[in-house]
């Protein structure tokens, strides 16, 4: 019974350390704060989401595509980037963030649904 209790301290000294969070979480040189960051994957959503009509318009991706994103909010791709990283070990935040995006999306979709039934019945 004695070298049962040892193992078991064993495993959960192990676990102790083993679970330690070490990652070492750093602010990126310009941090964007949530707002702002909410609204870039906003943003960044409904470009993805127009870029499906970029073949009917070849210059679509250089007039509005990531040129104009990055000079309307004054960033560039590698500062987006180590943003992303730094949210994304930031789950809790990240989500809220995302969660926040997905409801702006949600009220767009069902003003267009609205705007659709509306458009049917004056028809």
């Amino acid at each position: 019974m004695k070298i049962k209790y040892s193992y078991f301290k064993i495993v959960i000294i192990f676990l102790f350390i083993g679970c330690e969070n070490s990652i070492n979480i750093k602010n990126p040189d310009e941090l964007i704060d949530q707002d702002l960051m909410e609204q870039i994957l906003y943003e960044a959503t409904l470009l993805e989401v127009m870029n499906t009509f970029s073949n009917k318009n070849p210059d679509f991706t250089s007039i509005i595509g990531a040129p104009y994103f990055y000079i309307k909010y004054g960033i560039d791709s590698l500062q987006l980037a180590q943003n992303e990283i730094y949210y994304t070990k930031n789950p809790r935040v990240y989500e809220k963030i995302h969660r926040k995006v997905l409801l702006k999306l949600e009220k767009l979709r069902d003003s267009f649904n609205l705007l659709t039934k509306e458009k049917k019945l004056n028809q």
